[in-house]
């Protein structure tokens, strides 16, 4: 069963991070994937006056894109409940991710940023690609 939990102290969001070869960043909340009660992957990201960031998606080897897609949704819809309009992936997009990205929502605006306009977003997340 796929669980997508916050993590609730720094010290696990560390250790969570280095398992998954990721930058800690003190300053970041973060969410955690479980597949089975093993950690597969993890999102941190943070809130502004812009909008929702998210500046790192995650994974541990053996993670599948599903897991990831509902990591990343996971992170938006907290982002969109606590006011949020918009969200930003401000993650490095490369050819091995860029698919990910653009199916959890995301599209690159008038700048090259990859963002996506949360109003309405989850009354009907399907119709968004």
């Amino acid at each position: 069963m796929l669980e997508v939990l916050p993590i609730q102290t720094k010290q696990e969001q560390e250790a969570a991070c280095a398992a998954c070869n990721a930058e800690y960043r003190e300053e970041l909340l973060c969410y955690a994937a479980y597949v089975e009660g093993e950690l597969m992957g993890i999102c941190q990201f943070s809130l502004k006056p812009e909008g929702g960031i998210i500046s790192s998606l995650d994974a541990k080897d053996g993670a599948d894109f599903q897991t990831l897609f509902v990591l990343g949704r996971a992170a938006m819809s907290f982002i969109e409940i606590c006011g949020g309009e918009t969200a930003f992936f401000d993650a490095p997009v490369n050819e091995e991710n860029k698919l990910l990205v653009g199916a959890i929502g995301f599209k690159q605006n008038e700048s090259g940023r990859y963002a996506v306009d949360l109003r309405g977003f989850f009354d009907h997340p399907c119709s968004h690609n």
